[in-house]
Parts: structure tokens; C-alpha cells; sequence
């Protein structure tokens, strides 16, 4: 890889407003050089949601009014869906072209399609690189479930079925933004990682999670997108890094010490070109004490943590993202306001520190 953003900034995904135009004007006035697609605060658009289209649309997953979309495994013609769905995804992997099925329902992503019109009409102004997010296949299997109330995440059937279905979304968004000619972040988000190693999650597997992992990512990477991971909490690092990312995005300023164990994983990951996305703001209430320089300070600390455990200062420098340390999409707009402000202030502050070229990417 040779991608080298040098502390430019982006976002993680949500926003706090339910009106497509508004959201994007919000985004692109403090993240111009590498502007997201912003979800909305909008019942529809919720990640898990986005993502149920093709499901329902084969009748894999059901709507009864009384309960919440689920995998119904007990329909009679089941396995006649089943085949329908692994026959889509057989020809995507074929032809390399993703079936119209697999694209995002309008309703459920006013912000990407907006983004995507302003995109056509407007140009992409000084924007360097665009990015988008998709959600994670551990993340929707365990919030997905059967009839029994039972996790599609540990139902063999039912998982893959998820996997796939996240995989073929991803590279759909994927060639969707790429149409802009600009390169293309892509963001598997997975909070759903916090609970590999826990007790509560004992049945989570690394060697699964990881193929899964790869299956998105290499679906994704196929279209020539970068493609990274983002976990908003404490993991076992090793086991994203082990994965085929490019890119490692997490909370830095709450869970650093923990990520900063994995010393050894980083310094191979960064060596090989790897991108970290530091979450160096808080969303939360906590952004209202902070500065500028307060997380300036912050950072510069973070980083002599780093150098401290043999990881080289000036290759940190080059291959960061600065970014806010979750989405927004749960915050009042006027702290929403307050953190990308941070955020884009950050940037600017560590790019004009080590005399990063504002062009450069």
C-alpha cells in the first residue's frame, strides 16, 4: 500500500440530522478532504436495517407486524430461497459484478444515494478520497436472529448467509462510489468484536472470524478500495490485524493502553502500510472539555507510547487518519457540532506540526 494520509481527517458514519442535504453540508464543510456518506438519524437507516434488504427481498428474513425482521428457516420452501440466494452470489463471484438485489433500499439510505447525487451534480471539490462504511458480518449475526429468538451468528446456515450477504453489499457501495474517480475508503464496522474473549462469548472462534473478515474484505478489495476495520472498544487487536486490512480504525481516546499491548502486530501492520484511524475524539459529553490541544497533547503522547515500544515516529505520522472516536448519530447536533469541529481542528493542527503538504494523500 502506498496510501499515506499524514493526519488528514474523516468520519466514522452517523450523524445527528434526518435530512440527507443537511447531513452531507455538515460533513463536507469540516471533512472536505475525505468526505463519508453520512447515515441518518432516521428510523430506516439504522446500520443493522440498511443492511436486511436482499434478505427480505428473497423472503430469507421476514417482517410480521408483531415482531422485529428475523431468518424464518421453517417456510416450506426454504431451501428453494436458499438456492436462489447462493445462485446470486455464485454469478456475483463469476462475473464480478454485483446484482442489482444486493444495492441499498432507497428508503434506508437517503444519506448514501444524496451523497451520491451531490457527487454527479456538484463534483467532488477538493476531496482527495471518499469513504464509506458497511457493517460488520460478526456484528449483524449476532444481532440478526431466527424464529427461536436464537443468534443467526451461531447457525452455521444462517451465518454464512450473512457473510455473504455483507460481502456483496460492501462491493456493491464500493463500485457505487468508486463511479466518482476518486480512490474509496470502505469500513466494516464491528462493534460487535468487543465480546471475542469474554466469557459471555465464549462460542465467538478466531479462526471464523477471521475468514469471515476476509471474505468482506477480499469481496471488497476486489473493486481496488482500501478496506478497514473499526471497533469502538477494547478487542483483541491481533486478531483484526491478522485479517487483510489496510486500515485499523479504534477508540484512542478511551481504550489506547489496551490497543497499545498489541505493539508487535502494529509494527508489522504499519510496516507493510498499514493505516491507523485514530478516534482521538471523544463522542461524548467529554468533547465539551476538550481542546485542540488538550488532544494534541494527547496524541503526541499516544504516539511516544508507540516509539517507545520500537514503533518508528515518522511512520506513525505518515500513515494516521484522524477521526471521532465513534459515530455521531446519538449526539445532540450542537455536540455532533463540537466534534467534528475537534476533529477537523486536530487534523490541522498535527498537519501544520510536521509540515504535512495539505495536498498530499
Amino acid at each position: 500500500m502506498s496510501f499515506k494520509p499524514a493526519c488528514l481527517a474523516t468520519g466514522v458514519g452517523s450523524v445527528p440530522y434526518d435530512e440527507a442535504g443537511q447531513a452531507i453540508d455538515f460533513v463536507n464543510a469540516r471533512l472536505s478532504n475525505i468526505p463519508h456518506w453520512p447515515q441518518l438519524a432516521l428510523p430506516g437507516e439504522q446500520l443493522i436495517n440498511q443492511y436486511l434488504g436482499p434478505l427480505i427481498q428473497l423472503g430469507l428474513v421476514v417482517e410480521p407486524g408483531d415482531k422485529a425482521p428475523h431468518f424464518d428457516t421453517g417456510q416450506v420452501d426454504w431451501v428453494e430461497k436458499l438456492t436462489d440466494f447462493f445462485a446470486l452470489y455464485l454469478e456475483a463471484e463469476e462475473t464480478g459484478q454485483v446484482p442489482p438485489l444486493f444495492a441499498f433500499p432507497y428508503e434506508s439510505a437517503l444519506g448514501f444515494y444524496t451523497f451520491l447525487e451531490q457527487l454527479k451534480t456538484k463534483g467532488t471539490g477538493g476531496a482527495k478520497c471518499l469513504k464509506g462504511q458497511v457493517t460488520g458480518p460478526v456484528t449483524l449475526g449476532l444481532q440478526l436472529f431466527d424464529q427461536e429468538r436464537r443468534s443467526a451468528y451461531y447457525h452455521p446456515e444462517l451465518r454464512d448467509i450473512v457473510v455473504k450477504t455483507v460481502a456483496l453489499q460492501g462491493r456493491w457501495q464500493a463500485q457505487a462510489l468508486k463511479e466518482a474517480g476518486l480512490p474509496v475508503i470502505m469500513v466494516i464496522d464491528e462493534p460487535g468484536l468487543y465480546g471475542f474473549g469474554l466469557s459471555t462469548h465464549v462460542t465467538l472462534k478466531r479462526n471464523e472470524i477471521i475468514n469471515e473478515l476476509n471474505t468482506v474484505i477480499n469481496s471488497v478489495k476486489s473493486t481496488g478500495t482500501l478496506v478497514g476495520v473499526h471497533v469502538c472498544a477494547n478487542t483483541d487487536w491481533s486478531l483484526v490485524l491478522e485479517a487483510g486490512i489496510d486500515l485499523v480504525s479504534f477508540d484512542s481516546y478511551q481504550y489506547f493502553q489496551g490497543f497499545s499491548l498489541y505493539a508487535a502486530e502494529l509494527k508489522a501492520f504499519l510496516e507493510r502500510g498499514g493505516i491507523l484511524a485514530w478516534g482521538a475524539v471523544p463522542t461524548s459529553e467529554k468533547a465539551w472539555q476538550e481542546t485542540t490541544d488538550s488532544l494534541k497533547q494527547m496524541f503526541y503522547d499516544q504516539v511516544k507510547v508507540l516509539a517507545a515500544k520500537g514503533i518508528d515516529t515518522q511512520v506513525i505520522l505518515e500513515q494516521s487518519l484522524i477521526t471521532p472516536s465513534c459515530g455521531t448519530g446519538s449526539l445532540s447536533p450542537e455536540l455532533a457540532l463540537k466534534v467534528y469541529e475537534l476533529t477537523k481542528n486536530l487534523s490541522h493542527a498535527l498537519r501544520y506540526d510536521q509540515g504535512f503538504d495539505s495536498g498530499s494523500i
